[in-house]
């Protein structure tokens, strides 16, 4: 989770160093589940011993969680935009309004645990609730608090109450929380929390029915407010169809998808995948319309006019108008050496050879030129490959944003730049724009404005094209821009690059290779993380030593995935434990959630998160 700091409200404390709380096998899962028992029953006394009480405090003690200390993590400006946000906020406002002055505090949190809103109006609840930071901003899952009501109703998947001494962590205890999950109405996947937090006296069964009954007043909004956006949408795409010449039309959010059947006639195979994918892209960022043009694994070139559809202040979606330009390529034999072009560059599919042929001819023509492209997929490599065919006698200087935006640090890389593309024969290349603050985007658009880029060295600027919209203020400043297609976007590329990486990393390997079966996975992987992933993967095949051919088995568990998320190296071993335990019990997820002392709500939760499919694993 980006921008978490520990910062707590009433005082300053630094933010122990814990485990990762990574799900992994454990080794004695009865010895560990028994200590967690003992220690259950000697805090609380309670001779029930819920096995859900029991098993939140056993993961509280994997994850090294502190009984002595609270270090709630702090995340700068939630986001309160959310479906989640927008349905819970105005129910959560009437009931504050009702429970005026009562010593009750109410809330929402997301799936990870934030909390995005709290009211209450008692001034020596909101006193203590600050103490112990559960307040907006603060996350309370159980890998940082323990067992706590937010963080074990998220973990467990389940409406759970959690009183005085049943908190893992001691600060905990003068509460009493129920705490409800709150699921998507229709995908049944897990949105964030209700919970209810007051001091330890009443009724329990009142308390949780209460709970109970706001989230599904919750979940009833989320219901109606998708209902809107799906109506809504549906009326802007039939409206599109119902044109004198509707042509292809697409519309899209992240739940519903249509196309007419002139689009499902042009547009099929690996066109038919890579065009959704770049749909879903755009609808994801709601400031993206106008037009925009991408390259099809076919050759083809599709070009999208986006018509955004908002109801309420609200963003339903998209709606496309998509016309096809050019005649689909024939996809060349894969050779058994891999396919290199003059310039060193492996790959022949249509969209990659286009990509490199523009690059080229703006770099031949000292254009400034704009590459757009996703992380790791070789936007660095294709510059340098021009520069080592086409620019000789000129010198490639490298810059990326700087770390600091202290007014010292952003006037001397504004004057670096200024002196770099003085000299004509300096080919510059400015790194990753996107990640520019508005301030900085403005100075630098105004230094590269004023500057004639035909009496000045060349310049080249990357960025990814999620981040900026079809009117980027900078694409506008230069004479050619090109988006360098990911690598899921390119199947027939796969045979190619993998031969390629594992000619470098075991150049005396015989008779290696990949199997068909192998293969075939390779090309179905998403690979979020493009060529620098896919390099990775074959690069840890390569230093086994077995000499045999490469088998879908012998693939590590990231091949096995449908996600396209860039996953943080916690989130990584995490899916890699799961991916492991179910390979080992057989695709057995009952057994696997047990092996890793989870629920079986929150192991399905976890495989949906990590596109995990367990009949692909048999």
């Amino acid at each position: 989770m980006r921008g978490l700091r520990a910062v707590p409200i009433t005082a300053s404390r630094d933010c122990h160093a814990r485990s990762t709380g990574v799900l992994m096998p454990r080794q004695q899962p009865r010895s560990s589940l028994r200590a967690a028992r003992e220690l259950y029953l000697e805090v609380t006394k309670d001779p029930n011993a819920r096995p859900l009480l029991v098993a939140s405090w056993h993961r509280s003690m994997e994850h090294k969680v502190k009984s002595g200390s609270l270090d709630a993590p702090y995340l700068d400006n939630p986001n309160l935009d959310s479906p989640l946000a927008r349905a819970a906020l105005p129910i959560l406002n009437r009931l504050h309004e009702q429970l005026a002055d009562d010593p009750v505090s109410i809330m929402i949190t997301d799936r990870n645990g934030v909390v995005l809103s709290r009211k209450v109006s008692h001034e020596g609840l909101t006193t203590n609730l600050n103490r112990v930071q559960l307040a907006p901003g603060h996350v309370f899952a159980e890998r940082y608090v323990g067992t706590n009501g937010i963080g074990t109703a998220l973990a467990s998947g389940r409406p759970v109450m959690i009183a005085g001494r049943e908190h893992y962590v001691e600060a905990l205890r003068d509460f009493r929380c129920a705490a409800v999950p709150i699921l998507h109405p229709t995908r049944r996947t897990l949105l964030g929390a209700f919970n209810l937090t007051t001091i330890p006296q009443g009724s329990d069964g009142m308390l949780m029915a209460f709970a109970r009954s706001v989230a599904a007043q919750i979940e009833g909004e989320i219901a109606a407010i998708t209902s809107r956006r799906e109506r809504a949408l549906f009326q802007d795409y039939m409206e599109a169809c119902s044109s004198a010449r509707p042509g292809l039309v697409l519309a899209l959010n992240r739940d519903v998808v249509m196309m007419n059947e002139q689009f499902r006639a042009a547009v099929t195979g690996p066109d038919h995948y890579a065009l959704l994918d770049h749909a879903r892209e755009i609808a994801d960022h709601p400031r993206m319309e106008g037009a925009r043009s991408t390259a099809l694994p076919s050759g083809r070139v599709a070009e999208l006019r986006i018509r955004r559809c908002r109801r309420e202040d609200s963003d339903a979606g998209a709606v496309f108008r998509v016309r096809l330009i050019g005649h689909p390529q024939p996809q060349p034999a894969v050779s058994a050496a891999p396919a290199r072009s003059d310039l060193g560059l492996v790959g022949t599919s249509p969209t990659w050879l286009r990509a490199v042929g523009d690059s080229r001819a703006a770099f031949l023509a000292g254009t400034w030129l704009h590459l757009l492209g996703e992380a790791g997929i070789g936007k660095r490599t294709l510059v340098e490959a021009l520069h080592r065919a086409h620019g000789a006698g000129r010198r490639l200087e490298m810059t990326q944003p700087p770390l600091s935006d202290s007014p010292a640090v952003t006037e001397r890389w504004l004057y670096e730049i200024a002196e770099q593309l003085a000299v004509p024969s300096n080919v510059l290349v400015l790194r990753d724009i996107h990640v520019l603050s508005d301030q900085l985007r403005q100075r630098l658009r105004s230094l590269l404005a004023h500057l004639d880029s035909t009496a000045t060295g060349q310049l080249v600027m990357t960025s990814q094209p999620s981040m900026v919209s079809t009117d980027d203020e900078f694409a506008q400043l230069c004479g050619a821009s090109v988006e360098v297609p990911p690598l899921r976007h390119r199947p027939g590329d796969i045979e190619h690059l993998t031969r390629f990486f594992l000619r470098k990393y075991r150049p005396n390997g015989g008779e290696s290779g990949f199997s068909p079966d192998a293969l075939s996975m390779l090309q179905r992987c998403p690979w979020p993380e493009n060529l620098r992933q896919l390099e990775s993967v074959i690069r840890g095949l390569a230093r086994r030593p077995s000499t045999r051919m490469i088998h879908a088995e012998d693939l590590p568990p990231e091949c096995r995935v449908s996600s396209h998320k860039i996953l943080t190296t916690i989130e990584a071993l995490e899916r890699d434990a799961i991916l492991r335990g179910l390979i080992d019990r057989n695709a057995n997820v009952q057994r696997t959630a047990q092996d890793l002392g989870i629920s079986r709500a929150t192991m399905y939760r976890k495989m949906r998160r990590y596109g995990i499919v367990p009949s692909n694993l048999t």
